[in-house]
């Protein structure tokens, strides 16, 4: 059984990628013998971690990142992270309603899963999921975290490449100091950069990177600021 599960997820079939997640957000007993199966063959794609306040426009962002990989011929896994429901304990929004251009593509894979709990913003089988993304071919996987500030860095912990997103106006450049993202951001995105108080964000966001230990740190890496207005496609490529 779990020899052709673990070859139907190589071959890329979503239902059996579907079913791996599943087993591993459930704690199934069979669950890290099909990770130990997938994992000589993971390391292959890039992981791109998308954090930042609530009502920044992570989801509009990630949308469009997808659509920009899918038109360079990349094939794109999402797994977006949800608070979950009190009642049900599954995601609050479903799959369904998230990214519904990308949802008959068949270059793309989405996952919603639920935090249950779990703070870090990120669900707690985040990084098997990934694995499972990564070990199936799929060039990039983005995963987009709930949004709940402090615990964030966790992002870090799944992704290869970590884009803080901030938005002028919101409070949010004072609010990356305290979340401790700072020193986690490998880019950092001011989303909806056609509203006022873009240009303050920006030198606020300047003065906290020459300051913080990211900016030309271990590994000379001196994070970028891109304006982006997602709805509009505007600063996707970029």
């Amino acid at each position: 059984m779990t020899a052709s599960l673990v070859e139907r997820i190589l071959a890329r079939d979503p239902r059996a990628i579907a079913r791996a997640i599943s087993k591993i957000e459930n704690d199934s007993p069979d669950a890290n013998e099909i990770l130990k199966a997938l994992f000589a063959r993971t390391g292959h794609g890039l992981t791109v971690g998308v954090t930042g306040a609530p009502g920044a426009g992570k989801s509009s962002l990630v949308d469009k990142l997808a659509l920009h990989y899918r038109s360079t011929g990349k094939t794109v896994g999402v797994i977006a992270v949800d608070p979950s429901s009190p009642f049900s304990g599954g995601a609050l929004l479903g799959d369904g309603f998230r990214m519904q251009t990308l949802a008959n593509d068949p270059g793309v894979f989405i996952r919603s899963m639920a935090t249950r709990g779990n703070l870090g913003g990120l669900a707690r089988a985040r990084v098997d999921a990934v694995a499972v993304l990564d070990a199936a071919g799929y060039d990039r996987t983005l995963v987009e975290t709930v949004g709940v500030g402090q615990d964030e860095v966790d992002v870090v912990k799944a992704a290869d490449v970590s884009v803080v997103v901030l938005v002028p106006g919101m409070g949010d450049d004072i609010q990356a100091i305290k979340a401790g993202i700072m020193e986690i951001g490998d880019v950092f995105v001011i989303n909806k950069a056609d509203r006022e108080g873009v240009e303050r964000t920006e030198r606020e966001l300047i003065a906290l990177l020459e300051i913080s230990e990211r900016s030309g740190g271990k590994d000379g890496w001196t994070p970028p600021i891109v304006r982006t207005v997602a709805t509009q496609n505007k600063g996707i490529a970029e």
